[in-house]
């Protein structure tokens, strides 16, 4: 990716393979990742929460809703099935705390109807750190 400096002007580069001219393009999807000439995550991490939505929806009726299986269970599925989905490239995001925000907001919506509503805030709080341990940081008793 080329990201040039903020004070130069932008000159798209022209980049050959044999005869063909390759297209210059503001960003591109490689492996389920979205990639931009910004530093900018906010497309893939939508894209992302978008992917890990709709992994948690297809389990709603046959897992979460389903009142014989064990919290545990639940969250060992939560971990494999969505946050996999989720988190998979996270490492090439620049996070910002509305990016940290979005993703506890998404996180807690999750555990609600993994848990039937029955897990206190206090507690879904501990899980977020036990499954986010790296964004603990991020998280202070006066956001």
């Amino acid at each position: 990716m080329l990201q040039p400096s903020s004070d130069t002007a932008y000159i798209p580069p022209v980049i050959r393979v044999g005869d063909v001219t390759l297209n210059v393009v503001d960003k591109f999807c490689y492996l389920g990742s979205i990639f931009a000439n910004t530093t900018n995550s906010e497309s893939d991490i939508t894209a992302r929460l978008s992917k890990a939505s709709s992994a948690l929806g297809r389990l709603t009726k046959r897992l979460w809703d389903d009142h014989g299986i064990r919290l545990d269970t639940k969250v060992t599925v939560y971990k494999a099935a969505v946050l996999t989905v989720l988190l998979y490239g996270c490492e090439t995001w620049v996070l910002y705390r509305r990016h940290v925000a979005k993703l506890d907001q998404f996180h807690m919506r999750c555990l609600q109807p993994i848990s039937s509503g029955k897990i206190r805030s206090q507690t879904l709080k501990f899980l977020t750190y036990a499954l986010y341990p790296a964004l603990k940081p991020f998280y202070s008793p006066h956001n």
